[in-house]
């Protein structure tokens, strides 16, 4: 099954690749990049953020 849907895989990029030029697969891959960096930032900030809890004075 995971043969079947890499080679449909394959022949989907091969086709944007000529007959848009990759427009498509680039688009896609851009999303995926941007999304990526977004979740590393957020996952970022929440390490900062409880970092700065725990080492608050406590009352």
């Amino acid at each position: 099954m995971f043969r079947l849907l890499l080679i449909i895989l394959v022949l989907v990029i091969g086709y944007d690749a000529v007959a848009h030029q990759g427009a498509y697969t680039r688009e896609a891959w851009n999303a995926v990049t941007r999304l990526t960096g977004s979740a590393i930032e957020g996952a970022k900030g929440l390490g900062e953020r409880a970092r700065d809890d725990t080492n608050a004075p406590r009352n």
